[in-house]
C-alpha cells in the first residue's frame, strides 16, 4: 500500500502528509483551502488538490489511490466523504476522524464499513494511562494492547543507574521486560549488552500490562500512585473522563472551572468530586485546595495556551506532574523544557492508528521525531529453529522486543528459544 490520500490539510492532515511522504508513500492531499494546499506543495513532494471532497468530481482525481484518511474538522463532513468513497468508488480502506462517541459506535462502523478514530476516546485513554502509570513519561500500547512501551527517566536512586544492560538479566528473569531504546542528550540509540545506564537517561521498556505493577513496585523508585488529581478547566473531554475515572480506587478528584453553570452541572452529575468555581490561574484558590499535593494536573480545554500556562503554574505551586492538551508543534517542541511532563497531542494519537493500518510498525508514533529508529517484524526461518535468541545474529534484528507465536505474544530474553514460523518484533537503527 503506497498511495495514500489525505482529505483535510489542517494540523493533523499536514502532519500526516509530512510523515508519510518521508516514509516513502505517494501522498495526495485534498482541501478547498488554497493557501493550505500551496503551503504543503511548496515544501513536500505531494499531489495537492484544491477542491471540495464532498463532490464526486473532486474524488475522481484520486480514484486510483488505495488508502483514504479523512481528517477534516467536521464529523459529519468526514462521514459524508467516506460514504461517497464507498458508494461511487468502492474503496475499502478508509480511516475517518471523529470526535463524538456515537459516530465511532460499532453500528456506524459496520454501516459505513470504515475505520473511525475517535479523538475523544484516544485522548481519554491517554489521560487514564498517565494516571495508572504516573512514573512513565509516555505510554504506548501495541500489538492490540497486549504489550506496552513505557518511557522512564532514570534517577540516581534507581536500580538501573550505573549498571550495564547485561547486568539486568536477573531482574528480567523475575519480571520479563526489554529495554527497547535509550535516549541520552537528545540522541536515541538501540542499547547493547555493555551499554551503561546513567541518571538522566530516558529508557524505553517493553512489557506486558499484567507485569507493570510488579515492575513498578520492585524496580522503580519514582513510582508513587496518583492520589489527588486536579482537572483545570472544562471541555468536551471532561464528562467522558470523569465517567471513566470517578470510581478509581484511592483517587481524589478536584475540578476547577470558571463557568458557574458548568460547575453546577458537573457537581450534580458527579457528586463524588470536588467542583471549584474559579479561574484555573487563581493562585490563592489552587493553594488553598492543595495543588502542592496533586500527583497529576490535567488541562484539556480547547485553548492550548490556557492549558500550557495553567500547567506551568500548577507545577510551580508544587504539583508533581502535569499533562496538557496541545495541537501545534510550536508548543510541542518546547513542552518538556517548560515543565510539562505529558503532552497530549491529538494528531499523534491519530497518527499511531494510521501507521498501524499501513503496516506493522505500530510504535512509529513513539519515535516520530527519532528518524534513526524503526520497528520491524521478522519471521523465524527454518535455520533458526531451536536457537536461543542470543545465538541469532541478524543485522535486520539486532534487538528482539517480543515474540509472537500463534495468537500469543511474549516479552523475551536471550535464553528464550525460537521456533520456525515465530514472528520476532525487533527494533533497529536505520
Amino acid at each position: 500500500m503506497k498511495k495514500v490520500c489525505i482529505i483535510g490539510a489542517g494540523v493533523v492532515g499536514s502532519s500526516l502528509a509530512r510523515k508519510l511522504t518521508h516514509s516513502g508513500y505517494e501522498v495526495a492531499v485534498i482541501d478547498y483551502n488554497s493557501p493550505k494546499i500551496e503551503d504543503l506543495t511548496s515544501t513536500l513532494d505531494i499531489m495537492g488538490i484544491d477542491c471540495d471532497a464532498t463532490e464526486v468530481k473532486c474524488l475522481d482525481k484520486v480514484k486510483d489511490f488505495e488508502l483514504f484518511i479523512v481528517v477534516t474538522d467536521s464529523d459529519e463532513r468526514n462521514i459524508a466523504i467516506a460514504a461517497i468513497l464507498k458508494a461511487f468508488f468502492k474503496k475499502e480502506k478508509i480511516i475517518i476522524r471523529v470526535s463524538k462517541n456515537a459516530f465511532a459506535a460499532p453500528p456506524i462502523k459496520e454501516l459505513l464499513g470504515v475505520e473511525p478514530v475517535n479523538i475523544l476516546t484516544e485522548v481519554i485513554t491517554k489521560i487514564i494511562d498517565t494516571i495508572r502509570f504516573p512514573f512513565a513519561m509516555s505510554v504506548v500500547r501495541f500489538e492490540k494492547g497486549k504489550l506496552i512501551l513505557l518511557s522512564y527517566k532514570v534517577s540516581s536512586e534507581d536500580i538501573f543507574a550505573g549498571k550495564q544492560i547485561k547486568e539486568l538479566q536477573a531482574l528480567r528473569q523475575l519480571i520479563p521486560f526489554t529495554i527497547a531504546a535509550l535516549e541520552r542528550d537528545g540522541e536515541v540509540m538501540v542499547p547493547k549488552g555493555d551499554t551503561i545506564v546513567y541518571p538522566g537517561d530516558v529508557i524505553f521498556f517493553v512489557i506486558k500490562e499484567e507485569d507493570v505493577k510488579m515492575f513498578q513496585e520492585h524496580l522503580l523508585r519514582n513510582a508513587e500512585p496518583v492520589k489527588l488529581l486536579f482537572i483545570l478547566g472544562y471541555s468536551k473531554f471532561t464528562n467522558e473522563l470523569l465517567r471513566r475515572i470517578v470510581d478509581l480506587e484511592g483517587l481524589k478528584i478536584k475540578l476547577v472551572e470558571k463557568d458557574l453553570q458548568k460547575c453546577e452541572e458537573i457537581a450534580g452529575e458527579f457528586p463524588e468530586i470536588d467542583v471549584l468555581h474559579g479561574e484555573v490561574t487563581d493562585v490563592d484558590l489552587l493553594k488553598s485546595e492543595g495543588i502542592d499535593k496533586a500527583g497529576l494536573v490535567v488541562a484539556i480545554t480547547e485553548d492550548e495556551e490556557d492549558n500550557v500556562l495553567s500547567c506551568i503554574l500548577a507545577k510551580k505551586l508544587g504539583a508533581k506532574r502535569a499533562a496538557a492538551l496541545i495541537a501545534h508543534t510550536e508548543y510541542e517542541n518546547i513542552i518538556e523544557s517548560i515543565g510539562i511532563d505529558t503532552p497530549i497531542v491529538p494528531r499523534k494519537l491519530l497518527a499511531s492508528r494510521v501507521y498501524t493500518t499501513l503496516s506493522s510498525k505500530s510504535l512509529l508514533d513513539v519515535f516520530e521525531l527519532r528518524d534513526n529508529l524503526e520497528i520491524v517484524e521478522i519471521e523465524v526461518p527454518k535455520e533458526w529453529d531451536g536457537k536461543k535468541i542470543r545465538e541469532i545474529k541478524c543485522k535486520e534484528c539486532p534487538l528482539v522486543l517480543a515474540l509472537k507465536r500463534g495468537t500469543s505474544i511474549h516479552v523475551v530474553g536471550g535464553d528464550d528459544t525460537v521456533q520456525e514460523g515465530d514472528i520476532l518484533i525487533c527494533i533497529r537503527e536505520k
